[in-house]
Order: structure tokens, then C-alpha cells, then sequence
């Protein structure tokens, strides 16, 4: 398929991060990559999930100027769900680019507030990453109105996956790319992070959103948490849907965390940042704590 869109994808380094509780089993205490899609016509570019802090912020605002060069401007930032490894380094991306509008559906909105909520924010965020991150204001951030961002003509769709990693999270759509920009719904050999998954019905339904994925037979689909390098195929949906099937399964079959970590751990050995998958253990086993 040929298109007058260009596609272009930033993925983090791995960061350090300062745990808030000790470590089991030698787990490093890192952030996930994290990857931003850059789509851009011949004038126009829309963002979709900037990273965590603010020198990423600045990294990839220095690689967007690079990718869209003096001819391009960057006119809209969408955030896909209300994560802040999502979203928070949108303060500094604006610095750059002030003129690019922020969006978010109704329910990512509601959920980033959450995020920046005080005590929420100082004991994770902030406790996590001390004075490197910057979460913009909400009143920076617009709700969509719609499912649709207009890019130079083409249309970039914005569906509703429910249930993912975290509630009320969205995918992308880019119909001219055949192309699908996951959000958390899809992860790329990393752990991934079900933390907010602790019954059969949640990992059904995320279950369910990489279905809804599946169901559109994307030729490429770019996961928000990806190993560098690692390919963008519709082979990472089945690879999710199968992490979280074997997750419910050894859960039922472990008595604590460590047991279901260990589980985990035999069965994907090279997928990276274990530090997600043992808080995903914790949170479904908290009397193991």
C-alpha cells in the first residue's frame, strides 16, 4: 500500500527508577522502553504518546524536528490512555512546539487526572522518578470530540479498547498506513504490566481489545512498550494474548507472588524489564506482601 502519510517511531532507553519497596530475585529496578509514533503528511504531523520525563520529553521533541525538518510542523499530540509514562512529558514537548494541540478521549482524560492526583503522584510518580518529571495541566489537554483526527485529509481513527493494561484505553487507527498504533493494549517482548488485571473478567476483556486489533489485520502494529529493534507485526498481538492467557493460567496454579513470578520468569525467559512483571505479581497476590 502506497500513502502520502510517513510513519516514524522513537523508542526510549530503559531508565533507572527508584523502587518503593526491596526487590526479590535480583529484578533491576528500570522503567520500560517506551515508543512514540510520529505520523506526518506533507505539512502536518500528529504525535501519539510522548514518554515520561522531561529529558525524554526534550529527546524526542530534538528527534521530531529532526524527522519533520523546516517544512512540517507538529500540530497534534494524542494520548492513547492515562498512564503517565504516557503523557507527562507533554509539558516539554510544548516548550518546542507550542502550537500543537493535546488530545484525549473523555475516559483517558478522567484517568489522567487520577494520575496527578497528590497523593497518588508523590508516592509512585514522583517517588519513582524524583525531579525528573514535569505532568502538564490538564486544561492542556482537550477532550476529543469524535473518533477522528483529520491529518492533511486522511483519516486517523480513534477506537475504544476498554480494558487494557489499565482502564478506558484506546488504540489508533491509520487506515492509509494500514497501520494500528497500540497504546498499552499491545506490548513487543517486554513484560507487560497487569498490575490492573486481577480477575479472569479484565484479562478476558484485554483479551478481547487485542482481538479488536487482530479483527483489522493491520500490516504493522507498534506497541507503546517495545524491545528496540523488534518488529511491528500483528505477531505481537497473538504474543500478548498468549502472555496474558499463561499469566491467568499459572496464577490459578501458584500460592504467592514469587511462585507465579518464577512461573513467569521459566516460561519467558528474554522478555525484557522483569521489574513490571514482579509488580503485576504483587498487585494479584497482596497478602504474599
Amino acid at each position: 500500500m502506497t500513502s502520502a502519510l510517513r510513519a516514524d517511531l522513537h523508542v526510549t532507553d530503559l531508565i533507572p527508577m527508584i523502587p518503593t519497596a526491596p526487590l526479590p530475585f535480583g529484578i533491576p529496578a528500570t522503567w520500560s522502553h517506551m515508543a512514540s509514533t510520529l505520523i506526518s503528511g506533507n505539512r502536518e504531523a500528529i504525535l501519539i504518546d510522548p514518554p515520561l520525563t522531561i529529558k525524554q520529553g526534550h529527546d524526542v521533541s530534538a528527534w521530531i524536528d529532526g524527522v519533520l525538518g523546516p517544512k512540517k510542523n507538529l500540530t497534534t499530540i494524542y494520548v492513547t490512555h492515562g498512564h503517565g509514562d504516557h503523557y507527562f512529558s507533554v509539558t516539554t514537548i510544548l516548550e518546542h512546539f507550542p502550537d500543537a494541540k493535546v488530545y484525549a478521549t473523555k475516559g483517558t482524560h478522567e484517568h489522567m487526572a487520577q494520575q496527578i492526583e497528590p497523593a497518588f503522584y508523590a508516592g509512585w510518580w514522583n517517588a519513582s522518578f524524583p525531579d525528573q518529571l514535569n505532568p502538564p495541566p490538564l486544561d492542556l489537554v482537550q477532550v476529543l470530540n469524535g473518533s477522528t483526527i483529520d491529518l492533511e485529509g486522511h483519516a486517523i481513527n480513534i477506537i475504544e479498547a476498554g480494558q487494557s493494561d489499565t482502564h478506558d484505553s484506546t488504540f489508533v487507527h491509520v487506515p492509509d498506513l494500514d497501520m494500528v498504533v497500540a497504546g498499552d493494549v499491545c506490548y513487543n517482548e517486554l513484560h507487560q504490566w497487569l498490575q490492573e488485571d486481577l480477575n479472569e473478567s479484565q484479562r478476558n476483556a484485554w483479551i478481547a481489545a487485542l482481538e479488536k486489533i487482530a479483527a483489522l489485520k493491520p500490516a504493522t502494529v507498534i506497541a507503546s512498550h517495545k524491545r528496540p529493534g523488534a518488529v511491528d507485526g500483528i505477531n505481537n498481538v497473538h504474543s500478548s494474548i498468549e502472555y496474558i492467557k499463561a499469566f491467568g493460567k499459572f496464577k490459578a496454579e501458584s500460592k504467592d507472588a514469587g511462585e507465579l513470578y518464577e512461573k513467569m520468569i521459566a516460561r519467558y525467559p528474554q522478555r525484557i524489564n522483569p521489574i513490571i512483571l514482579w509488580l503485576s505479581c504483587q498487585a494479584n497476590f497482596p497478602e504474599s506482601e
